[in-house]
């Protein structure tokens, strides 16, 4: 399942080996009244930005901050309160996503969870300075079918908001 994230860059590229950035080459060109030297070439600066840390477990204030976020966007969409939940998504989200088209895509692909509140939540994960974090979200609808998802949130002055979430995934059903 291939995510984009707003935070990546056009031009860098994350080695899942070495968890590095590197930008698309970038050879610096002598300047064109440069005089010519038998000197090597000094060591230029090409540190980089810090790498992005590794993510890890969130705290468990974190992690209650942002369940809260989403449970009550969840409780939101339950009683069909669409301006309260659209409250909850992130800044950029709305800057991209109007109420309207928010409101197609919960009943288009999202359907399940207008009617579900409640939810089992594992696996919380966020940057070291708890800005941006991933949270997986289960829940069951009618009694027997299973869904997950998983949400990505940021942290704002407002508390946690939502990115984004996978798509809707039907983990198990019963008879």
């Amino acid at each position: 399942m291939p995510l984009l994230l707003g935070a990546c860059s056009a031009g860098t590229a994350i080695s899942p080996q070495s968890g590095l950035e590197s930008d698309d080459a970038q050879i610096s060109q002598p300047e064109a009244n440069a005089e010519p030297s038998d000197d090597p070439p000094e060591a230029e600066d090409t540190q980089s930005p810090d790498p992005a840390s590794p993510p890890e477990a969130c705290s468990p204030d974190v992690q209650d901050k942002i369940e809260l976020s989403i449970t009550s966007q969840t409780e939101a969409f339950a009683s069909e309160d669409f301006n309260l939940a659209y409250s909850f998504a992130s800044p950029a989200f709305r800057a991209n996503v109007n109420l309207q088209a928010f409101i197609g895509v919960i009943q288009s692909s999202y359907g399940p969870l207008l009617s579900t509140s409640d939810l089992q939540f594992a696996d919380c994960y966020s940057d070291q300075d708890q800005i941006v974090g991933v949270i997986d979200v289960r829940f069951v609808e009618g009694g027997n079918s299973l869904y997950a998802l998983r949400y990505f949130v940021v942290a704002t002055e407002g508390g946690w908001r939502v990115e984004g979430a996978s798509n809707l995934e039907l983990v198990a059903s019963g008879s």
